[in-house]
């Protein structure tokens, strides 16, 4: 096959690469991120003809699909790592049928790099495999350390995209070596993966296209005033020519959509598809670890598929310990734009959990707030069925520390956090991002125990849990 320089001997079925090398395994990776070039003939084929008892360890290089998830649903999954995006592999983790720990990115990337060969056997997606080694998908996340991990990988070859060289930026940190990126659209590295041909245990065929992320949903309707007071922050400290990093989700994606600028500076974890199309205007560079689909934004990928050749020059695909490297982030300056699920009135984030249980977990929060030169936390005021206020008194699960928290925006407004005593400022985020419905409520509170240097009272702020 015209894809497959060299290793046609390698080619075989899904059903057969698994009756072959997955019996007797005890754990799998599996690469892609934000439900983007997640494997796919191989997760079918372990539902179909997988029969086994044992407590497998699942890895991911970050969130997954529907469809991977209902395969895998069978299976033993005593450990899975790192990342969650569907309600089979939540329910599972917090019914403490399965164990999981949600590192962040970089930190993960790490874990598995230097873990060499503990994964029975890990499975990555491509486009294509040619004289200089093997042409990646449209995401690299953990790909490189799932690689290095494990002792056998299947590569999935997928025919549904165009062979994709010339995207990827492919660096493996060394240690004590610095990452030589200044700027955003710098390449460091190879446009192909590397690996001992001696580990590729099968080639397998896939014609099968990709699915929208199921960690994301379609926007809510005040996405548009969060996206205006956002660019309002960087109007006003004049940071359009910093790098932005936009966490992902649909805040994410609406927010280029509203941008008032052009030729902005993006260099973030994952890129929204539908980003393409504002290559050369609103955006003059973007660099990413992974290319992913909103709900609703299908045509967006096809369409990036068939013309990527357009944008390569100013889009770059990485590994996601680079574009997640502290190092990198901290030397661009980049400004942090961070969604959440709760703060509280101090400037602290949850990311990851809802009343004790995880939803999908910190992802790269970490290796971003507090590295750059500034941190937005925003995120909408009130939950979906308005029932329950998002800026709550106390966090039961603190992700991001107030420390690292410049701004916290909502719908309603700004609050500015910068040299502020957390007295000060939580009038700012109770007055400034507060819903109407729950404003008096958290000024009650907060003036009855005004009388520490950050007050605080268990019971009384028990009335505020359950966002």
């Amino acid at each position: 096959m015209e894809r497959i320089y060299g290793f046609n001997d390698k080619i075989i079925s899904a059903d057969d690469a698994v009756n072959k090398f997955f019996k007797n395994i005890n754990s799998i990776a599996f690469s892609g991120m934000g439900g983007q070039s997640v494997p796919k003939e191989i997760p079918e084929a372990i539902h179909s003809n997988l029969n086994t008892n044992n407590a497998i360890t699942l890895y991911t290089g970050g969130g997954t699909t529907k469809s991977f998830e209902k395969y895998m649903s069978g299976l033993n999954i005593s450990r899975r790592y790192y990342y969650l995006s569907d309600s089979t592999g939540r329910l599972k983790v917090n019914s403490g049928k399965t164990f999981m720990m949600d590192y962040f990115v970089s930190q993960y990337s790490g874990m598995l790099r230097y873990n060499q060969n503990m994964i029975d056997i890990g499975v990555i997606e491509a486009t294509a495999i040619n004289g200089n080694g093997i042409v990646p998908s449209l995401s690299l996340d953990s790909t490189l350390s799932i690689i290095k991990a494990s002792r056998k990988i299947i590569i999935e070859i997928n025919t549904s995209k165009p062979d994709l060289s010339g995207l990827h930026d492919i660096y493996s940190l060394r240690e004590h070596s610095i990452i030589r990126i200044k700027n955003v659209n710098d390449r460091i590295g190879s446009t192909t993966l590397k690996i001992n041909s001696r580990k590729i245990a099968g080639i397998v065929l896939s014609d099968k296209k990709e699915e929208p992320a199921s960690s994301y949903s379609k926007p809510r309707e005040n996405h548009e005033q969060i996206s205006g007071n956002i660019w309002e922050i960087i109007d006003r400290l004049n940071l359009y020519k910093n790098p932005i990093q936009v966490g992902a989700g649909s805040i994410a994606s609406d927010l280029i959509d509203n941008s008032p600028v052009s030729q902005l500076k993006l260099w973030c974890e994952i890129i929204p598809s539908k980003w393409h199309q504002y290559i050369g205007n609103k955006i003059k560079m973007v660099s990413g670890s992974a290319i992913y689909t909103l709900p609703g934004d299908e045509h967006y990928t096809e369409t990036f598929l068939n013309n990527f050749r357009d944008f390569k020059d100013n889009m770059v695909l990485r590994p996601n310990d680079i574009t997640n490297s502290k190092e990198v982030i901290s030397r661009l300056n980049v400004i942090t734009i961070q969604q959440a699920i709760q703060v509280d009135i101090y400037g602290s984030a949850n990311v990851s959990h809802i009343d004790g249980n995880i939803y999908n977990g910190v992802g790269g929060s970490g290796d971003f707030c507090g590295t750059g030169k500034y941190t937005m936390v925003v995120l909408n005021s009130v939950t979906k069925d308005k029932k329950h206020s998002t800026i709550v008194p106390l966090l039961p699960n603190v992700d991001i520390p107030r420390q690292y928290v410049d701004f916290v925006v909502t719908e309603n407004g700004i609050a500015d956090l910068r040299w502020k005593d957390p007295r000060e400022r939580a009038v700012e985020i109770i007055n400034k991002c507060a819903h109407v419905d729950f404003k008096d409520r958290l000024l009650k509170y907060f003036n009855k125990n005004n009388y520490k240097h950050m007050p605080y009272n268990f019971n009384d702020a028990s009335e505020f849990y359950g966002a």
